[in-house]
């Protein structure tokens, strides 16, 4: 394994090093690619980057908050858990059939497959985004880092300590080329800590003052932001570097503008200035509806930390990539092949999607970040006519035609380019696409089961549906996805017991536990 020392290089530096990724993954199993990938692990000190560089767009980050409801035996709201947030959480590579060494790489596929909730598509296409930047040469910018930190009553306890390892993680990897200030709100804001340069000599000052963080007062959650912003733009102006603010909160605000709206325009206005956005959330009742929606703008994304464990694992894999934009402003286009329409897109933060008149879609995605992983978004097609058979377009036919356009960060000049969404049978997909749509089907199935039960108020629907997704993933002989099978037996058990199906749920996981024995 290789060590990579630390250093820092420009923006311009960066596209310098811009150099084609490794190969596209060998069409095995997910198992051994999973094992290949682990073997080829580089050190990018202090991070870990497996084979080539992905990207991933903005908003959530994970699907933390809702996993943590699960485990605590509750049922998540439904807009608890998004699309990209999920898929975030999982290595989706495309093999690199349209492959370069540009900072933003863009490949398509698409397959046949059955969606439980959506019988009427047939198909299934994925743009996946990776990066040509070479993980052994890569280091971020220098980060001045703004932490703006709740500290009303509601933060007291587990969750501002929780805060306070977050911040000392934060502090224990920057370099002496970053700095840190923290901003406290409650029922008054301030500046709590002036920026102060993260160097060996300077730490132990910095982590003197997170200790004396103190709870007092209720969430007056804009008047913190709006301090945090302003400290931004005035350190900003002096530092070499990326400005970054970092909210850290329950999310729960109770005095002064309480709408998303108010606290969008805050958001808004710090991107176009280009401060980057950062929300982590604690607490078994943070308010993630409110928090997806302000990590949607531009530069903007969000993570959940149910406890330090997780914190610490996040900072100590992800933390260069969470806080480096690399494409700003993508706009896509796609437009079906004759005979088809599309029924469904996943995995964009806001889900905002405008139709055209010539049958298609188009969509804006704000941020574009760099990841260990590679992202997606998803694409589901129906035939406009029924007997459209699924068969009649495989062979390498086109089933879209993608129009692309962006900008990279710290250019003005627009990236423009075309490709097409080429259906290939299961067994000449990428991993990405395979195991894409069981996440597609997990997605929508939690979404419309969780709505059945808290909305509808429909117990045996959502059992129901539950039910056909827990058979659907215990098929799944992908290890990744292990977690997604056990949160789903579980979500599947409380619902049995609502739905007067718990005895019969026990029965039928007992004899399936018999028939592997006696196998």
């Amino acid at each position: 394994m290789k060590i990579i020392d630390h250093c820092q290089l420009t923006a311009r530096s960066i596209l310098i090093l811009t150099l084609l990724g490794s190969s596209a993954l060998a069409q095995t199993s997910p198992e051994k690619r999973d094992r290949d990938q682990e073997n080829e692990s580089i050190t990018l000190s202090p991070f870990c980057v497996s084979g080539d560089l992905g990207a991933t767009v903005g908003g959530a980050k994970d699907a933390s908050f809702f996993r943590e409801s699960v485990d605590q035996g509750l049922f998540p709201h439904p807009d608890t858990i998004t699309a990209e947030g999920l898929f975030s959480e999982y290595d989706l590579p495309l093999k690199k059939r349209n492959a370069g060494a540009d900072l933003l790489l863009l490949n398509g596929e698409a397959i046949p497959v059955k969606l439980l909730t959506r019988p009427d598509a047939k198909y299934l296409a994925q743009i996946g985004f990776s990066s040509g930047l070479d993980a052994r040469n890569w280091h971020r910018e220098a980060l001045n880092l703004v932490a703006v930190v709740d500290k009303s009553g509601s933060m007291s306890g587990s969750r501002i300590e929780l805060v306070k390892k977050c911040l000392h993680q934060l502090v224990s990897q920057l370099g002496p080329d970053d700095q840190v200030s923290i901003v406290l709100y409650g029922d008054r804001s301030h500046v709590f800590f002036e920026p102060m340069h993260a160097t060996k000599e300077n730490r132990a000052q910095i982590d003197e003052a997170i200790e004396g963080i103190q709870i007092a007062g209720s969430t007056n959650m804009e008047d913190g932001l709006r301090v945090g912003f302003q400290l931004a733009r005035r350190t900003q102006k002096s530092f070499h570097g990326k400005t970054r603010l970092m909210q850290f909160t329950d999310e729960r605000p109770n005095v002064a503008n309480t709408s998303a709206e108010g606290f969008m325009a805050l958001m808004e206005a710090g991107s176009r200035d280009g401060i980057g956005q950062t929300t982590i959330g604690v607490g078994e009742e943070f308010g993630a509806e409110l928090a997806s929606k302000v990590s949607a703008v531009r530069g903007g994304n969000l993570f959940y930390f149910a406890d330090a464990d997780a914190m610490q694992k996040t900072f100590k894999e992800e933390l260069d990539m969470l806080v480096t934009e690399l494409a700003y402003d993508l706009d896509v286009t796609i437009h079906p092949a004759p005979g088809l329409r599309i029924v469904g897109v996943y995995g964009l933060p806001g889900e905002m999607l405008k139709w055209d008149s010539e049958r298609g879609v188009k969509f804006h995605v704000n941020t574009v970040f760099l990841s260990k992983r590679s992202g997606a978004i998803y694409i589901a097609f129906a035939p406009e006519a029924e007997d459209l058979p699924a068969a009649s377009l495989q062979g390498d036919q086109s089933l879209a035609r993608v129009n692309l356009s962006y900008k990279l960060a710290a250019h003005q000049k627009r990236t423009h380019s075309e490709m097409a969404l080429t259906v290939f049978s299961p067994e000449n997909a990428s991993l990405g696409l395979l195991r894409g749509r069981y996440l597609v089907s997990e997605y929508l199935s939690l979404k419309a089961a969780m709505t059945a039960h808290l909305i509808e108020n429909k117990q045996e629907k959502a059992f129901a549906l539950l039910e056909d997704l827990r058979v659907e993933l215990a098929g799944v002989q992908d290890s990744p996805l292990r977690k997604e099978q056990e949160m789903v037996e579980k979500l599947c058990q409380e619902m049995g017991k609502l739905s007067g199906r718990g005895e019969g749920l026990a029965n039928d996981e007992r004899l399936e536990t018999e028939r592997s024995e006696e196998n």
